[in-house]
């Protein structure tokens, strides 16, 4: 089944929505006509897989700051996290074709409400990572908006890609942090 998903990126990423067929999913993966239908039963649930894997494939590269981290960089002691910061920015921009996949996706979804409600749930995946390293009350409307500049980062380095943008990403990521931080303590209205 992996190999069929890692089929269905490539093929969104390249083709987009209107080329992301079942036969044009097997045949990328080598594998016999049906077996998309075998596996996912249905194209939505093909689209479910591959937000799934996705998001995945993302988690792991979420940032988390542990409040030692932290309190490590409130005292001056922010080169660790921004070394990390770097890393975590340099993998994400390693795979475009994971971006344009999500990105083709997402898009799509604006007119679709099915696919509207897949995408909810693979964000909200993401979302509530990214919150466990923003303690307060507003947490989670802070990791959602690292998620939306983690999102602009990625469309801009998709659709335009910028030597500056490559370079200050790292620090582009922790100085969203700072401001989901703020965000965060914030009492909800």
């Amino acid at each position: 089944m992996s190999r069929l998903l890692e089929a269905a990126v490539l093929q969104l990423s390249s083709a987009g929505v209107p080329g992301l067929t079942h036969r044009k999913v097997e045949q990328r993966a080598g594998l016999a006509q049906g077996s998309v239908k075998y596996y996912f039963g249905s194209s939505d649930a093909l689209v479910e897989g591959i937000l799934q894997h996705l998001a995945d494939q993302s988690l792991p590269l979420v940032l988390t700051v542990s409040p030692a981290e932290r309190e490590a960089a409130e005292k001056g002691a922010g080169e660790i996290l921004l070394r990390h910061a770097q890393q975590v920015a340099k993998e994400m921009l390693a795979q475009p074709d994971y971006v344009r996949a999500r990105l083709h996706l997402y898009l799509h979804a604006a007119g679709h409400p099915r696919w509207q409600a897949l995408v909810t749930a693979a964000r909200d995946r993401l979302v509530a990572q990214v919150a466990e390293s923003l303690p307060g009350p507003s947490s989670a409307a802070a990791a959602r908006f690292v998620c939306a500049v983690v999102d602009g980062i990625l469309l801009d380095q998709v659709s335009a890609p910028s030597r500056t943008v490559e370079r200050f990403a790292g620090r582009y990521l922790l100085a969203a942090g700072g401001a989901a931080a703020t965000i965060a303590v914030e009492q909800e209205a």
